[in-house]
């Protein structure tokens, strides 16, 4: 081999090294400069009854803050409208968010960092309306979503469905199926009734009549652009809690 190649594999694989470190301060100084948004979507992320932020996801990025040695002031995450959220993680590098379930589009278009724990998205309608509907194609259903959300996606993509009124919150979807201003709402079921029995609405029933045929993972939103040394010390944290079993304690606190 001569001189001037192996002066080039040299250099090469010195580059290739430095490159792949990773600035662990640094990382670790962007995750505290963070301004963190989430969404109202009750047990993985919501205000409870004294004000506080709570849920699946608010706990976990507690006990990974906790893990990284790093402090986190849950009185300035904010809660904003889902489709306020996903512009905002497109177009900013200085937020990061919770909680998202991964599809290829989504992972093509953010970095995700997924907690282990796996969550079916159904279409739903009133129980009491079950015989009559099950006459007619899921198709040709007219349904409330919330825009940009993953039950958006099932019911355009999958289920071809037409007959959409896109909402900005799960509140508000909720509530057009409980007082039959649409026929179905596809979502998270163990959302979906976490939701109706937050608002009140407890003698009403929700039946499951499609179930998505994948199973989504649930993650953390970051900018396309965060530095692979990010999310890979967030990622992690996450598996070590994950092995201690800190991550199952918070699952079994909120599903019920």
């Amino acid at each position: 081999m001569t001189l001037k190649v192996t002066l080039f594999f040299y250099l090469f694989f010195s580059f290739s090294v430095h490159s792949l470190e990773c600035d662990v301060p640094q990382a670790k100084k962007i995750l505290t400069d963070y301004q963190w948004y989430t969404e109202d979507y009750p047990p993985y992320n919501y205000m409870n009854k004294q004000g506080k932020l709570v849920g699946i996801f608010p706990d976990a990025l507690k006990l990974i803050y906790k893990e990284l040695n790093l402090e986190i002031d849950f009185d300035e995450v904010l809660i904003v409208p889902w489709a306020r959220l996903f512009y905002t993680l497109e177009t900013s590098s200085q937020h990061a968010a919770f909680s998202m379930f991964e599809t290829p589009e989504r992972i093509k278009k953010f970095q995700l960092v997924s907690l282990p724990i796996v969550t079916q998205i159904s279409v739903m309608i009133l129980a009491e309306n079950k015989d009559i509907l099950m006459k007619k194609p899921i198709s040709e259903l007219t349904f409330a979503v919330v825009r940009q959300d993953i039950g958006e996606h099932l019911i355009t993509n999958t289920l071809n469905a037409t007959k959409i009124v896109a909402t900005n919150s799960a509140t508000s979807m909720i509530k057009m199926l409980v007082y039959q201003r649409v026929e179905a709402i596809a979502y998270s079921e163990l959302v979906a009734n976490f939701q109706l029995s937050r608002l009140g609405f407890t003698n009403t029933k929700l039946t499951s009549i499609y179930d998505a045929h994948e199973n989504y993972t649930t993650a953390f939103i970051f900018h396309h652009s965060t530095p692979v040394c990010i999310t890979e010390l967030f990622s992690q944290a996450i598996t070590s809690l994950d092995k201690r079993g800190e991550l199952t304690k918070i699952f079994n606190k909120y599903h019920h």
